[in-house]
């Protein structure tokens, strides 16, 4: 039954996109040049401090990017086709979602005995998993599957319980794509197949601990982003609706959990989007060889206005963010590559490629870690039947 759903939903999916592709020809003509539009990556000074895409660091410890980024490793027990992909708060260990029915948590910590290895396997869910983040403190870990629910597991390596399951989230009535904390770690935001958004309470002490605090209804099909700006005060949704939504995230608010005026992002599917770090900006990956920059600062006067196309990928973006410093922006694509984008608006280059680096097959997830010195990977081929999924995770070394 299983594999006849997921048949079907490929099926679905394929057909809906390709109405998708046809309205991004008529709208991507309209859509902003970047400063200078895409550089390839030979153009880059060999010497970071020459390099004139990249303004002088107000303080020596930032991260500098590096004239060719180098694979530093490839975590080992990932063969299955990753989802999902993140470091950990202190950059120490990586998280994967994995069709399989797992997710794992990897030691990236390069001065570890145990770099590159398994820590646990979390796992519990009866089908693929297609979303996986670590809480703020990086203690615990949030999943959400095929299989309706989502799950918070236990991400402390010093606890005695250490990958076991804690509470099982139940509420969602198709697959769940999408699944992260509050900045506080106190609330949940999880996305669904069945076009709804839906807000948790995550905290332990609470007395409606793993009870469902908020629907998010609007969207007229699934939801494949789901999380919190980064003051916890907006919640940012995505959907094969064509549309990017935020929503009122305060509990002290009114409208807590109302839609906020509605940003058009297009004609095109939006398979991934995240707002800066001071969550002024939207990035994200409408449906096919592009990413695009949006006004997401609600008292601007050009709010939900195009900012900047970055081009250059040759397959669908699948992936899209800032560091977070908000200094770069990271795409990940089908064409198996991953690249970085100059995100300072004051800056000449501003959207410009600063680099670029190849998996060697499709990204399905790619993230900064917290210093953005690193980047993590997930690449693969999917396949309708799990079982012939492939895939790996791969670390980068992109600044010094």
């Amino acid at each position: 039954m299983l594999r006849t759903a997921q048949v079907l939903m490929a099926r679905t999916t394929a057909s809906r996109i390709l109405v998708s592709v046809l309205f991004i020809a008529s709208f991507a003509g309209a859509f902003p040049e970047c400063a200078h539009g895409q550089q390839s990556p030979a153009s880059t000074s060999p010497s970071v401090e020459t390099n004139p895409r990249i303004k002088p660091p107000v303080d020596a410890l930032l991260p500098r990017l590096l004239a060719e980024p180098s694979n530093v490793r490839t975590l080992e027990g990932q063969t299955s086709y990753p989802s999902a992909a993140s470091f950990s708060p202190d950059g120490r260990r990586v998280l994967t979602a994995s069709d399989d029915k797992t997710a794992r948590l990897l030691d990236a910590d390069p001065s570890s005995k145990t770099y590159g290895k398994i820590l646990r396997t979390l796992e519990g869910h009866t089908a693929p998993v297609h979303a996986a983040s670590f809480s703020p403190d990086g203690r615990r870990v949030i999943t959400g599957s095929v299989d309706t629910t989502a799950c918070l597991w236990d991400a402390d390596p010093s606890s005695d319980t250490f990958g076991q399951l804690l509470k099982k989230l139940e509420g969602h009535t198709d697959w769940v794509y999408a699944a992260s904390f509050s900045p506080d770690g106190r609330r949940a935001i999880t996305g669904s197949r069945d076009n709804t958004a839906r807000l948790w309470d995550v905290d332990p002490s609470s007395k409606t601990y793993g009870q469902q605090l908020r629907t998010l209804q609007g969207h007229t099909f699934q939801l494949l982003v789901a999380s919190f700006s980064p003051d916890g005060q907006r919640i940012l949704t995505a959907s094969n609706d064509s549309t990017a939504r935020l929503w009122d995230g305060d509990p002290q608010s009114p409208t807590y959990g109302q839609e906020l005026p509605r940003m058009d992002v297009g004609k095109a599917t939006v398979l991934a989007a995240s707002l800066s770090p001071d969550g002024r900006r939207l990035l994200t990956a409408p449906g096919d060889n592009t990413a695009r920059l949006w006004d997401a600062e609600p008292n601007s006067k050009t709010y939900g206005k195009p900012l900047c196309a970055l081009k250059g990928h040759t397959g669908w973006v699948r992936a899209a963010s800032f560091s977070l410093d908000g200094r770069w922006m990271l795409t990940a694509a089908d064409d198996g590559t991953a690249r970085l984008w100059d995100a300072d608006a004051q800056s000449a280059t501003f959207g410009s490629e600063l680099s670029r680096f190849d998996a060697g097959q499709p990204i399905t997830a790619a993230a900064f870690s917290p210093d953005g010195r690193r980047v993590v990977l997930g690449a693969g081929t999917w396949d309708p039947d799990p079982a012939m999924s492939r895939g790996e995770v791969q670390i980068w070394q992109v600044a010094d």
